[in-house]
C-alpha cells in the first residue's frame, strides 16, 4: 500500500489522480499511481509539473519486471491502483491472450522499472 505521508496529487482540470508527491520541499519526488520515482528529488512546484506532464502518460510506456529469478522482461501496463500494478509480458513488443501477467503489490520497489 501507499505509504500515508505520500501526498496524492489531483489533475485540476478532471480531478483524476496522476501520482503521489514524497517527501517536503525542497526535496520532493514525483512518484507513479504505484510508486515509482519519476524525477530525482526537487522542487514541489518542479514534482507537481513532472506528475501533469507524466504521471498518466509513463503508464503506457515500455517498463522492465524484474522477476524472482532476478531476470528481467519487457512488460506493459495492464492496471495501476494505489495497492497493486498488473503488467503482461510483451515477448517481441507484442502480447496475446496467453502472455503471462503478473500482479505486483505498490509500490513495488525496484521489481518494476522503466524499459
Amino acid at each position: 500500500m501507499i505509504p500515508s505521508t505520500w501526498i496524492p496529487h489531483y489533475r485540476a482540470s478532471d480531478g483524476e489522480l496522476v501520482g503521489y508527491l514524497d517527501g517536503a520541499d525542497p526535496a520532493v519526488v514525483p512518484r507513479t499511481l504505484f510508486g515509482y520515482p519519476l524525477a530525482a528529488a526537487c522542487t514541489m512546484g518542479d514534482a507537481i509539473e513532472v506528475l501533469e506532464h507524466r504521471g498518466l502518460s509513463c503508464l503506457s510506456e515500455r517498463w522492465d519486471l524484474r522477476l524472482e529469478s532476478g531476470e528481467l522482461v519487457p512488460v506493459l501496463i495492464m492496471s495501476a491502483y494505489a495497492d497493486k500494478v498488473v503488467v503482461v509480458q510483451t515477448e517481441y513488443g507484442y502480447f496475446g491472450p496467453d502472455s503471462p501477467r503478473h500482479t505486483l503489490a505498490a509500490p513495488t520497489g525496484d521489481r518494476l522499472v522503466l524499459g
